[in-house]
């Protein structure tokens, strides 16, 4: 289990001990007696102790409970007179509620070393002997005499009762603060996973287009050689040969690049297997934030009819958010949408292979655009405000990764776009090599 680490306070130790005596002292206000006068059972003697761990957990001494009896004694002598005594008569009277306090955290600097680091059990021993002591000296203070032993089981009693609430109250904040940072690292996860996911999508274009650079050098190299042996003017070929160092040296620099991303993200959860599940809802998360800010009305509804680990998440994950995202703009770019936009994502098993359905109310696909959908650059995303297109390089994308995969991919354009990946099922389902 991961360390809860002691959060770094920036408040001053003495702001922080002025609140711990405020909150104890008006808490202590709220009180019923029992056995003897004066004997008070309060809710603060829950609170004092949490506050102590939390608030105060970096102090040894017994500064805190100085200030705490200090306080309520003045809280408590300043409520007596309102209500008609003399001040002399209730500071008399209140004192010895008021070094219950005192002696409290004295005896929890004795017995608890480290506030920060103890285990709830070694903490609820300790509450349970601090109170059991104080009211001790508390009752034998306010009777002037060492409490029977009836009253003594009833102490023990009260003691254990109000150790086992602050124990209660303490492992609940301290299970709310583990489930903060397990919350965070899974949004730190996701991030991570999508940004890999992203350039592990764009080291297949950097590849491709190193294919085509070393086309380009090949025909200028030739185009060179067909120069020098020509009659064309001597500075042609050098012309052709200067294009042709400059083609293999753009060469040289993309495959820095792509040597220098695939070092970053080499070995990045490969090794791990994420279900199917898990990889929709990171899938809804991602788009979901995506949707916020670009302020689109368009809900994303996902089902997994077919739930495993797969060991090709990247790939799957830039699949489906390729499919979705390219949804999702084209609802953007519909003109008249008369209800919310929608985008549906299928997961299902049709025999060997599991088919992924990516389905939008969106404005559909036209003939020319279902003939040229995976050409890379050819969009139909354009900002006539901006002047600026889509790259055209997401469903190419997706077609070549589902290529890599095995499968196949068919779309639809009926009320909408529906785009239909098939992959074979053992081929993602371990991650294996076909």
């Amino acid at each position: 289990m991961q360390e809860i680490k002691a959060p770094r306070w920036r408040v001053a130790r003495w702001e922080r001990r002025l609140l711990t005596a405020l909150a104890t002292a008006f808490c202590a206000e709220l009180f019923f007696s029992i056995w003897v006068d004066n004997f008070r059972v309060s809710a603060s003697v829950v609170l004092y102790p949490v506050l102590l761990v939390t608030l105060m957990q970096d102090s040894q001494g017994a500064g805190t409970g100085a200030l705490t009896a200090l306080m309520v004694l003045l809280v408590r002598v300043v409520v007596g007179t309102l209500q008609g005594g003399s001040p002399l008569e209730a500071a008399a009277q209140e004192y010895s509620g008021a070094l219950f306090y005192l002696c409290y955290e004295l005896l929890l600097s004795l017995l608890v070393r480290d506030r920060r680091r103890a285990p709830l059990h070694v903490l609820g021993r300790s509450f349970f002997l601090c109170d059991l002591c104080s009211n001790i000296l508390d009752l034998s203070l306010s009777k002037g005499g060492a409490p029977e032993l009836e009253s003594l089981g009833w102490l023990c009693a009260l003691a254990l009762g109000r150790a086992v609430l602050a124990v209660l109250g303490l492992w609940a904040m301290r299970r709310y603060r583990r489930l903060l940072l397990e919350e965070e690292h899974e949004r730190r996860y996701q991030r991570l996973f999508l940004m890999t996911a992203n350039l592990k999508n764009e080291l297949y274009f950097l590849k491709k287009d190193t294919e085509h650079i070393e086309g380009v050098m090949t025909r200028a190299y030739q185009l060179y050689e067909e120069l020098v042996g020509g009659s064309a003017s001597p500075e042609l070929p050098q012309l052709a040969l200067s294009i042709a160092r400059d083609v293999h040296e753009v060469k040289k620099d993309n495959l820095s690049i792509i040597r220098g991303i695939e070092r970053e993200v080499a070995g990045a959860y490969d090794q791990e297997s994420i279900r199917m599940s898990d990889l929709l809802h990171i899938l809804e998360d991602s788009t979901y934030d995506f949707l916020r800010e670009q302020k689109l009305d368009i809900q994303l509804e996902c089902w997994c009819g077919e739930d495993f680990n797969t060991g090709e998440h990247y790939r799957l994950m830039s699949i489906l958010k390729n499919l979705v995202t390219n949804a999702a703009e084209a609802i953007q770019g519909q003109d008249d949408r008369g209800s919310q936009g929608l985008i549906l994502v299928d997961i299902r098993r049709q025999g060997d292979l599991l088919a992924l359905t990516v389905r939008d109310n969106g404005p559909g696909l036209s003939e020319r655009a279902m003939q040229n959908l995976f050409r890379v650059g050819y969009s139909t995303k354009f900002d006539p405000e901006t002047g600026n297109i889509n790259r055209g390089v997401g469903l190419a994308a997706v077609q070549f990764m589902v290529e890599e995969l095995g499968g196949s991919i068919q779309v639809d354009s009926d009320k909408g776009a529906q785009f239909r990946v098939y992959v074979p099922i053992a081929r993602v389902q371990k991650g294996e090599k076909p």
